[in-house]
């Protein structure tokens, strides 16, 4: 593993890249649990659930926004109703393999509230998976299912009708419109508790 020494110090790669906390590390590999890592990028959101083992971490399932494209989403796929809805099918998919909790594992990302790795981990709590983190801490209904979208694309259409067509080009080509936003995500939502034979959340 390689380090470079600063004044004395020595910095493991893997931190200074920024991509690992070995001191949350440790705690999950004590934890000898399952842990759910998630990763949102500008076009992507992905959902592991892991084992850490001695020969390195094993992906016991995983979950990725182009699945709910499968299932008719044609809402934006890095949204906060995207990410919760990834959680949600992360964690089902979970649970049909048996696993009933699972800790936290972000890396060196700040846990920020009301974001979208927290729409993650309402999703996943939703789903009956016990995880740590304060449900305080989640965006509000409303916000899940993007009812702000929803508002705001309303708000356009009445006083910016250009602006509205700018914003919202590439979910318009797909034939959706964001105002009805709240109506697709539950929809989709269905979709996927049917899907993995849930009851309905």
């Amino acid at each position: 593993m390689a380090m470079v020494k600063t004044k004395h110090i020595y910095i493991l790669r893997r931190r200074r890249e920024g991509k690992t906390d070995y001191k949350k590390r440790k705690t999950v590999l004590m934890s000898k649990t399952t842990f759910i890592s998630p990763r949102i990028t500008s076009k992507n959101i992905s959902v592991q659930i892991l084992k850490a083992t001695p020969q390195g971490d094993r992906v016991l399932t995983s979950a990725y926004v182009h699945e709910l494209y499968k299932l008719g989403w044609n809402g934006s796929g890095t949204s906060l109703p995207a990410a919760y809805l990834t959680g949600l099918t992360v964690g089902l998919k979970a649970s049909n393999l048996g696993i009933k909790k699972c800790v936290t594992y972000i890396g060196l990302r700040r846990y920020i509230h009301g974001s979208r790795i927290s729409a993650v981990l309402k999703g996943v709590i939703d789903s009956g998976l016990e995880i740590s983190e304060d449900t305080k801490t989640m965006p509000s209904k409303e916000r899940i299912s993007g009812q702000h979208i929803s508002m705001y694309a309303q708000s356009l259409l009445k006083i910016d009708k250009e602006k509205y067509k700018r914003m919202f080009s590439k979910r318009i080509e797909h034939g959706f419109k964001p105002e009805e936003y709240p109506k697709h995500f539950e929809d989709v939502k269905k979709k996927i508790l049917e899907k993995y034979g849930a009851k309905k959340i």
